[in-house]
């Protein structure tokens, strides 16, 4: 994960208006899957902590994860005393976090974070997300793909990564990706491969929005 990269734009950019709102992802999971009171969620890669305190604003205990120490301390500074209860932001790299150390995880929740990190990262998290759900719990993500306009754009840097306005994502490729989560035992929920899902400024990204079930009969 570019590190760097992120403390510069969250020092630039971290309180703008336009990404301290909760994204159109975190309401439909709210909306459609969140449905039991106080789940416990863990965000990966929360930046400014938008959609973290979204949640929970809407009583759910959430733990959320930033590499970005700029980031983690904006998220802090907009905490206010009732949300401190039920938000806990951690700096540190979400890969690496042993979340066997958690009581019970409902929820993981990874909006254009699996985009951030290598395919060996991506292969360990998943892993450890599967492992670390209660039975029924959902992974959610959103993350760009191999069908996103930017793709093919900049420098290559191997396994469909490259960098591009100084910015290194790895598009996923979402067949490959559908069948791996599928040999770990999740069962797919929901799925959609499409634009319109989160417009920012002049980029209308296509997009890989997927909710997964740990389920054991």
């Amino acid at each position: 994960m570019d590190k760097k990269y992120w403390d510069n734009y969250y020092h630039r950019h971290g309180k703008d208006r336009s990404i301290t709102r909760p994204t159109s992802f975190a309401k439909f999971c709210l909306k459609n899957f969140f449905n039991r009171i106080k789940l416990n969620i863990i965000e990966l890669g929360s930046g400014n902590g938008r959609d973290a305190i979204y949640f929970a604003n809407h009583n759910h205990n959430v733990t959320a994860i930033d590499q970005s120490i700029k980031a983690i301390d904006i998220e802090k500074e907009c905490l206010d005393t009732k949300i401190k209860k039920k938000l806990l932001p951690k700096a540190l790299d979400f890969v690496l976090e042993d979340y066997s150390q958690y009581e019970k995880i409902n929820i993981f929740y990874s909006r254009f974070t699996l985009h951030s990190i290598t395919k060996s990262d991506e292969i360990i998290l998943l892993s450890k997300v599967y492992n670390a759900l209660e039975n029924e719990g959902l992974f959610c993500i959103e993350a760009r793909t191999i069908k996103d306009p930017l793709f093919g754009l900049g420098e290559f840097c191997g396994q469909n990564t490259y960098i591009y306005n100084g910015h290194k994502r790895r598009f996923i490729d979402s067949k490959i990706f559908r069948k791996q989560v599928s040999e770990l035992g999740f069962k797919e929920l929901f799925f959609i491969e499409q634009n319109n899902l989160s417009i920012y400024k002049n980029d209308n990204p296509i997009l890989m929005r997927i909710i997964l079930e740990k389920k054991i009969f």
